[in-house]
């Protein structure tokens, strides 16, 4: 999938018919208040690559950025103390609201709050690069990036958890981005009824997720929807070497040495495995197999995904395919 099919697609869910002329192509250390914006690697980039996204409106409340990226793959830094190791994204990242990744990523996107009702007015999207002189074995770094500037109504929930007001806003005469917006507090949203979701630098399972997430994966509820099922073609999360089958609950619990606690899962409320009808709520371990799990939990479809400060050498991602029936 190239830029232009990912511009394409998110021109048709918003509904807009948008001209080439109206994306904006800010080079390294440039500024842009669009709403839409194309940001591609420069023939020769800085060590530093910033980007300033300043609010295209004051109704501007999330940026989805939806990005393909080539950069170094996680560094594995040893503590002194235990012997134990970590995935960091040290070496090169992209960095955007304390959130750094790195690795191979073949169009993925997050959210990033942006509520420019509240006063905030500009979110800087940093890439770092390690220096490549001298005949550096680093992949040569490489990044395409959408960025749309979401809008609310003002007033709208979405608002409020971020900035409560007792002073009632105007709200605006139309929006169309309602589709995309994601709920509160998701790093990721799908608000298709069917699609793919794949960990941060999966890399068709041979990645390594960075240490130290944790973030939601949000599906759209409609007044219609009954349940989420995911099927789950790859999965190993908090697996020891040894591991060969999906673990739940408390075994996602489990002691490393020097007793730290290893917490790498998928937690998935009110699930159940539709092989065996078993109840579980935490996920990890190591399958290849196709699992399929159903969770019809009230409130927001989600799911949660956490990674500790403690690198497994089995530790590659997910991979599943979900629908919102």
């Amino acid at each position: 999938m190239n830029s232009y099919i990912a511009i394409v697609w998110l021109v048709a869910l918003l509904g807009v018919g948008v001209q080439a002329a109206s994306v904006a192509t800010p080079g390294c250390g440039g500024s842009t208040s669009a709403k839409d914006i194309k940001l591609v690697k420069p023939t020769n980039p800085p060590r530093e690559c910033e980007y300033h996204i300043n609010a295209y409106s004051k109704y501007v409340c999330q940026l989805r950025i939806d990005f393909a990226m080539t950069l170094a793959q996680p560094e594995l830094l040893e503590s002194a103390q235990t012997g134990l190791k970590t995935a960091e994204c040290s070496v090169d990242y992209f960095e955007v609201n304390g959130l750094r990744l790195c690795g191979e990523e073949v169009w993925q996107h997050i959210y990033v709050p942006f509520n420019a009702s509240a006063g905030v007015s500009r979110i800087d999207l940093l890439i770092s690069l390690a220096n490549r002189a001298g005949g550096s074995s680093l992949p040569t770094p490489n990044w395409d990036m959408v960025v749309t500037q979401l809008e609310c109504p003002a007033g709208a929930s979405v608002r409020e958890l971020f900035a409560p007001s007792d002073e009632p806003q105007a709200r605006a005469t139309s929006f169309t981005d309602g589709f995309l917006v994601a709920p509160p507090g998701c790093l990721q949203y799908f608000p298709q009824t069917k699609g793919v979701v794949k960990s941060f630098n999966y890399n068709d399972g041979h990645g390594v997720y960075p240490s130290h997430l944790n973030y939601a994966i949000c599906f759209r509820r409609t007044t219609q929807t009954s349940a989420l099922t995911i099927r789950s073609y790859f999965f190993h999360v908090g697996a020891e070497s040894s591991a060969s089958t999906l673990l739940t609950d408390n075994s996602c619990y489990r002691s490393g040495s020097s007793s730290v606690n290893n917490a790498d899962f998928l937690m998935v409320p009110q699930a159940k495995l539709v092989e065996n009808n078993e109840r579980a709520t935490y996920f990890c371990g190591a399958t290849h197999n196709d699992v399929v799990i159903s969770s019809n939990n009230p409130g927001p479809l989600l799911v949660l995904f956490n990674s500790d400060e403690i690198y497994d050498s089995n530790d590659a991602g997910f991979a599943f395919t979900y629908t919102v029936e």
